[in-house]
């Protein structure tokens, strides 16, 4: 193929954060000519994840294409959307790695991307980008004192930022990639791990909330928080454990609740036909009322053999049935008018935990809370929502892209705005 311009693809910034925005464009194309772009990446672990995308695109009069303004002609993506290529990617190939010689792989590794053009089924340009979970000017620690087990992430400069606990779901252990996200853009970031490493319980079952006040006293007292204000972010069952200890201790002055639930629901066991369900939080040695101590055993069950079989969503028939007593369910519900700031939830409208967060809105209502609140619900999301221009799974991939992004810049902005009052 012979072109008198060469073919190009101009990035704007060839490495950035998971979050940013970034402009691609194609140059030096005949014009209303049709090319493809794609998007490849390669994930390792203990399996290895190939993840692909494309979107082909006709030129304009002067042989460009701006991924901002076009929508493409065909492609993994059909709208108007820059960030395309990364939301739509889809797994093309998975290889198991059991065999192979264990390598550890590195925390928070960039995402790398090669970018390449195809013009008659001919590629003329590639490129590589790369993107990161923090700011170079961010440092990450380790914690292991006082029983605490979590990551720090605080700006390298030592001086004093809005902090912030970030609480994972029902995964456990650590998971750091929001957390880092959150510190690149402002705070002081304690990710805090709960159940599922090291000392901490082995599953989410009594899980103490005198751990959540040794971690406000030990990020209160680090020279790189600021003084008199702390926020907490929850995700999925983080987010109780976000209210509640929101709702009990009076140093949390702002609350981000991710897919959460203002119900607090029981402990993760198998299921099975045992009577009853042990609680996930527990103070001073006594549990809070929770959804439910009764085992609803043959829906036990029923979402056992729905697992098994990968027969529809398990969790959504199990929630309903925690949830079908009304009486239950208003002990069980946290009593988020004592939460001493404002609060932000976020929620997919696929995902079951949107009726579970209407509840704290309810109840703020009736108790007159004089604090800011809001819940957002996007619809099309579902439980995937969250970072943004990353993979999301299955579901509705342009929508939960949408709501990822903008809930997102809420969330910083809700932080920051809340932290300057403080």
């Amino acid at each position: 193929m012979s072109l008198t311009h060469k073919p190009r693809i101009s990035v704007s910034n060839l490495s950035s954060l998971i979050d940013e925005p970034i402009n691609i464009k194609i140059l030096g194309v005949p014009p209303r000519k049709e090319v493809t772009i794609k998007a490849k990446r390669v994930s390792n672990g203990e399996k290895t994840f190939h993840f692909s995308s494309y979107a082909t695109f006709l030129s304009d009069e002067q042989g460009t294409i701006d991924l901002n303004e076009q929508i493409p002609l065909n492609g993994s993506y059909s709208v108007k959307d820059g960030m395309g290529l990364f939301w739509s990617l889809e797994i093309i190939k998975i290889e198991d790695n059991t065999n192979k010689k264990s390598i550890n792989p590195p925390v928070l590794p960039p995402q790398s991307f090669t970018l390449s053009l195809e013009i008659d089924n001919e590629i003329v340009d590639e490129i590589t980008i790369k993107r990161l979970w923090k700011a170079e000017n961010i440092s990450r620690e380790s914690i292991r004192e006082n029983g605490i087990v979590g990551t720090f992430f605080h700006n390298e400069d030592g001086k004093p930022y809005p902090a912030i606990i970030i609480l994972g779901g029902s995964e456990g252990g650590l998971n750091e990639f929001l957390g880092s996200l959150l510190a690149s853009r402002g705070f002081t970031v304690l990710v805090l791990a709960y159940f599922g490493l090291e000392h901490l319980p082995k599953r989410l079952v009594e899980i103490p909330l005198e751990y959540i006040e040794k971690a406000i006293d030990w990020l209160k007292e680090r020279p790189e928080t600021q003084k008199g204000w702390l926020g907490i972010h929850g995700v999925s069952r983080g987010s109780e454990l976000a209210l509640l200890s929101a709702s009990l201790f009076q140093d949390i002055k702002a609350v981000v609740s991710l897919n959460g639930s203002a119900i607090l629901f029981s402990g993760i066991v198998p299921w099975s036909d045992e009577e009853t369900l042990p609680p996930a939080w527990v103070y001073k040695g006594e549990p809070f009322p929770y959804a439910s101590a009764q085992n609803p055993t043959k829906i036990a069950l029923e979402c056992l053999e729905m697992y098994k079989e990968r027969k529809g969503n398990p969790l959504v028939k199990w929630y309903k049935a925690l949830t079908s007593d009304s009486e239950v369910v208003r002990q069980a519900t946290i009593k988020v008018e004592k939460i001493n700031g404002p609060i932000l939830l976020i929620s997919g409208k696929e995902d079951i935990t949107v009726e579970f967060s209407r509840k704290a809105i309810e109840r703020l209502k009736e108790f007159h809370f004089n604090h800011q609140f809001e819940h957002l619900i996007y619809p099309g999301a579902n439980h995937s929502l969250g970072i943004p221009y990353v993979y999301y799974g299955n579901g509705k991939k342009k929508e939960t892209a949408f709501a990822s992004a903008d809930s997102w810049k809420k969330t910083i902005k809700f932080f920051a705005e809340s932290s300057s009052k403080r």
